[in-house]
């Protein structure tokens, strides 16, 4: 009764709420409102300060010289700023420093996109139906082939019973549950490796542009910025074509240097080189301010271990994806699983055409659709990196992310524009750029 009780009255204070807010005569139901809140217990409003209602007008008009429209201010004002704030223009210069408009997400998929949904698969659209399409046609031909034969000769049909069909789709249904929740883990673990990258980057981002000279970090936050377009390049098929020919190339080239995009281009691995040559830098005699003391030495150590220490770690990240990407499902589990489905459904007809005749055509048909999705769904999403449409493991967003966070960083904490290496005040560059320290 309790339970009930709380649910009703949840859903009592949902119903009767304006833009998400409950309204004044739903928290007077509340007996919570009325122990730790009094004040809203009572029937008028207090009334609202000039200072207050300035600071309102004022909001009202920053935000409609910024979306162009007058905000609506219902109910509920906060959620109305945080709504006119996410429609600003995608780059607002606040304090000298550009922030851009957040990387939006994948496609996400809702209940209301059933139709939508529906009526991609009734027009032949749907990639999962395009990769079972030889598969589903062979079983389609064999109900149609068990259908006409029950029809013309059912006194010497073979019918095989629902008993052992059932028994046998009982344990099919546990190794498709098994083969998919495998895939499913793979993709999840891909996920969380590329959030540790995002983590460390930034971690290397907000650390060396005080860890080292001007000069040094502006080169490193170079190279962190081209890491995660190179680890993209690199699981996505693409590691052995030169990155100018990439379609990440306009991304990741105003961050590299000529000789820099050639050193990349020498090695097999083109995250690992992008490593190497962070590490070039964390070691050259360049990376101490000019007449470092051995006091100063002893005070940045910690900073620099925590930019080697991260480093470290982004090559175990490039390790983990390879992993991912260098070994898949056992194929013996793959094929056994694809052999019992296969068995199971091309005798499917000798079991349902007796019972349901020429009906049994379109059942075996979505039956055997909904099994071979489920099967391809292991297939697609065990490798994250090439077989997923549309980038579903969202590496470009991981590196668009990775780049905004950094730039913004520099630009925040040094002055420097990442992309032209230009400082706002050039007496910050207390020493020359050395161009070799990455080559030597």
């Amino acid at each position: 009764l309790g339970m009930a009780s709380s649910l009703l009255l949840a859903l009592a204070l949902g119903l009767s709420a304006v833009d998400g807010v409950p309204t004044m005569e739903a928290m007077r139901t509340s007996r919570h409102f009325a122990v730790t809140r009094p004040h809203l217990m009572t029937s008028k409003r207090p009334a609202v300060p000039k200072e207050q209602v300035a600071s309102s007008t004022t909001v009202k008009s920053t935000l409609a010289s910024h979306t162009g429209k007058k905000p609506s201010f219902s109910r509920n004002p906060l959620r109305a700023i945080g709504r006119a704030a996410a429609k600003r223009l995608s780059v607002k210069e606040s304090a000298g420093v550009a922030f851009q408009r957040p990387v939006t997400s994948g496609p996400r998929l809702t209940s209301h996109d059933w139709a939508k949904n529906l009526w991609s698969l009734l027009r032949f659209k749907s990639d999962i139906l395009s990769r079972i399409s030889g598969h589903l046609t062979f079983n389609i031909v064999l109900a149609i082939i068990g259908a006409t034969w029950f029809h013309m000769f059912p006194e010497h049909f073979l019918h095989l019973g629902t008993t052992g069909h059932g028994l046998a789709g009982a344990a099919l249904s546990l190794l498709l549950v098994f083969r998919t929740s495998s895939a499913y883990d793979r993709f999840w673990e891909a996920r969380k490796i590329l959030g540790a990258v995002v983590d460390n980057s930034r971690g290397l981002a907000r650390v060396a542009p005080t860890a080292l000279p001007p000069g040094q970090a502006t080169e490193f936050g170079r190279l962190i910025v081209a890491f995660p377009y190179m680890l993209r390049i690199h699981l996505t098929g693409r590691g052995q074509k030169p990155v100018k020919d990439t379609s990440d190339a306009p991304d990741v080239l105003p961050f590299v240097d000529k000789r820099q995009e050639e050193v990349i281009d020498s090695y097999f691995s083109k995250p690992f080189a992008t490593l190497s040559l962070m590490n070039k830098i964390l070691a050259a005699p360049q990376a101490k301010y000019p007449g470092e003391s051995w006091t100063k030495t002893l005070e940045m150590t910690p900073q620099r271990l925590v930019l080697q220490g991260n480093v470290n770690t982004l090559a175990a990240n490039v390790g983990a994806c390879e992993r991912i990407q260098g070994c898949p499902v056992p194929q013996q589990y793959s094929r056994h699983l694809s052999r019992y489905l296969t068995i199971w459904a091309a005798t499917l007809p000798y079991v349902l055409a007796p019972v349901l005749q020429w009906w049994s055509i379109p059942v075996i048909a979505a039956i055997c659709w909904s099994l071979f999705s489920i099967e391809e769904v292991g297939h697609m999403i065990e490798e994250p990196f090439l077989a997923l449409p549309y980038d579903q493991v969202q590496t470009k967003r991981v590196a668009d992310v990775i780049k905004r966070d950094t730039v913004n960083i520099y630009k925040q904490q040094l002055g420097v524009d990442l992309a032209t290496r230009e400082f706002e005040d050039p007496a910050k560059l207390v020493a020359p750029v050395p161009r070799d320290i990455a080559y030597n």
